[in-house]
């Protein structure tokens, strides 16, 4: 009896975990959810340690999830890093020269879309490589950083923390309008034309034009509302890292976008991922980080080293089965 109980748990989770796109990602964080608790209940259940998970998973979702945009259609983008920099230094710059945060958000968003769209035009009108048009971005944007900073730190932006407040339930209204953006991809991901050409270019470009969709456009639009997510993250970025930002702020955070993709399901080859993979990769980013400081591993090179181990695991089991690999 128990054992027929048994086996049939198992047939229906490997019939979740094959059919089902979101598993890629829930069951492993689910997982490291358990793990993490196991290895340390006292502190990572606490409600402040939960708190703090909660403002370092905000920024990263955000750009993660713009991000994923672009790889879904077999693209990449190597400039979230510079792009949530420059949004982040151009909003804490007028922050404290205006003292008005609704316009400091807005000119960030604005910057981010910009960047979205120079991203776009590049790729999709000029016909540079992805790779090639989004690593000059990334230099670009980031000497811009430096410049008007002028390698200066910028910090007190306390007017951010409106974004921390959780109201005693230590979930702050920042992560909270994040899970709700998140959810505005998913449906124009699901429930409209545009998420289908999207998935279809990634999965096949030649087909989606002979069906006589203009994929150029999409592209663009895709990453122009990269270019947005990536505004908003920087925007969080102040609100979640202390008030502060400065000419290296969001460094090497275009990779921490990719991996956490690949962590989220999300394939690099294109065509294939689930709409929450971004929020979900990021989420088990941000843990594993979370839970080798708990443990009292502080080296960055050893963090990043099990992080490297965890996502050749992550890019294997997606991998599996694949005769080609781009």
């Amino acid at each position: 009896m128990v054992l027929r109980i048994l086996n049939n748990a198992l047939t229906k989770f490997k019939y979740f975990y094959t059919y089902y796109e979101l598993s890629r990602a829930l069951i492993p964080l689910i997982i490291l959810i358990l793990v993490s608790i196991a290895m340390s209940p006292r502190y990572f259940l606490n409600p402040v340690n939960i708190k703090v998970v909660l403002m370092q998973i905000t920024p990263l979702t955000l750009i993660a999830t713009g991000e994923m945009l672009i790889i879904l259609m077999g693209s990449i983008d190597l400039s979230p890093g510079s792009a949530q920099a420059a949004t982040a230094m151009i909003a804490a710059i007028l922050t404290r020269t205006t003292n008005n945060l609704l316009l400091a958000i807005l000119v960030a968003v604005a910057l981010g879309t910009l960047i979205g769209v120079i991203n776009g035009v590049l790729v999709s009108k000029l016909r540079i490589y992805s790779f090639v048009a989004t690593l000059a971005s990334l230099v670009i944007w980031r000497s811009f950083v430096i410049i008007v900073s002028g390698g200066k730190l910028i910090y007190g932006l306390t007017q951010y923390s409106v974004f921390t407040q959780d109201f005693g339930t230590y979930i702050p209204i920042g992560f909270v309008l994040t899970v709700f953006i998140v959810i505005l991809i998913y449906v124009l991901l699901t429930k409209t034309v545009i998420g289908r050409y999207l998935y279809g270019i990634g999965s096949n470009e030649d087909a989606v034009r002979l069906a006589g969709v203009r994929a150029d456009f999409v592209k663009f639009l895709a990453f122009t509302i990269a270019g947005t997510l990536y505004g908003l993250g920087g925007v969080m970025l102040i609100a979640m890292g202390g008030f502060a930002v400065d000419p290296w702020s969001a460094r090497g955070n275009e990779l921490n976008a990719i991996a956490s993709c690949v962590l989220g399901g999300i394939m690099l080859t294109g065509g294939s991922g689930h709409p929450l993979g971004g929020l979900l990769g990021a989420s088990m980013l941000t843990i594993l980080t979370n839970i080798l400081v708990l443990l009292g591993v502080t080296e960055i090179a050893v963090q990043q080293t099990v992080v490297g181990i965890v996502l050749i695991g992550a890019a294997t089991a997606l991998t599996r089965g694949l005769r080609y690999v781009k």
